[in-house]
């Protein structure tokens, strides 16, 4: 179910009240409420992953990461996650028309994630499998697709710059740690040269989500060695649901730490609050 929250109105100021009186003594002023404080929003946009699919019960990243951004002293910060399963980087850019739902959240975030780009190669993936992929490494089929998510990843990080027309705006968009199933689930179904071959297509797919991300002015945050350790050699089970797909409660908390961390390195501060404040360069 996706969600929005619309942010609270500013703070109603109470006049002072003055009584009258005959004493000698001055009135004295009723003590005024704190203004409330200023809300930041953070809207999550993609695919299955940051929907949370695949996890019952889990919570997704996207509101850890804004309890993270949010923190004990900092700014409130509201969340909408707008995954959506099954979604390609089209859907995403569809959904950003002017006048969608999606596109009127993003007008009033903040800060911005995006989790697009693995179900553009599944189309291809059914000749993959059954041999028919072509290209010197088995992986041919699936070249076409990066051009074409690159395009229209570009699309959708100018639509969101459109939308927030100036306004200060962080935008952090993720790669993947594969972008088919992994781990024990991967190698029991598909063999080992399958969890080979999808890793480097990952590798391929994640140089084009980062390559955008810095033509566009986004941060590009790596999920690829969250998950894989720095070698990309790690095995991910453990942090994976019983689909091995999707991440489990301790997969999305690592996506979280991962955005935290990036939103601390963007915003030049240690403080993760920093990131939400009104400082932050636009793109």
């Amino acid at each position: 179910m996706r969600r929005w929250i619309l942010g609270v109105p500013g703070a109603v100021l109470i006049p002072l009240l003055a009584g009258c009186s005959t004493s000698t003594t001055p009135p004295v002023a009723q003590p005024q409420p704190e203004s409330a404080p200023a809300v930041a929003t953070l809207v999550g946009l993609g695919d299955s992953i940051p929907a949370g699919d695949g996890c019952p019960g889990c919570t997704p990243f996207v509101e850890l990461f804004g309890d993270q951004l949010s923190g004990d002293d900092a700014q409130p910060v509201q969340v909408a996650n707008l995954g959506v399963g099954g979604w390609t980087s089209t859907d995403l850019l569809d959904s950003l028309e002017p006048g969608a739902y999606d596109a009127d959240a993003v007008r009033d975030a903040d800060v911005v994630t995006v989790t697009i780009g693995a179900n553009d190669f599944y189309a291809e993936l059914d000749g993959y499998l059954d041999g028919d992929c072509g290209g010197d490494d088995g992986l041919g089929c699936f070249a076409p697709v990066l051009p074409q998510l690159k395009t229209t990843l570009t699309s959708v990080l100018d639509r969101i710059a459109e939308l927030r027309a100036g306004q200060p705006t962080a935008v952090l968009v993720t790669g993947y740690w594969d972008v088919f199933p992994d781990g024990d689930v991967a190698r029991e179904l598909f063999g080992p040269q399958f969890l080979r071959d999808s890793a480097a297509l990952t590798l391929r797919a994640n140089d084009v989500i980062s390559e955008v991300a810095g033509e566009e002015g986004a941060t590009y945050v790596d999920l690829f060695s969250t998950f894989k350790g720095t070698w990309g050699d790690g095995d991910p089970t453990g942090l994976l649901a019983d689909d091995g797909d999707h991440p489990n409660q301790i997969g999305h908390q690592l996506i979280a730490d991962a955005l935290s961390s990036a939103a601390v390195a963007g915003s030049g501060s240690s403080d993760v609050s920093a990131f939400t404040s009104s400082g932050w360069s636009p793109r």
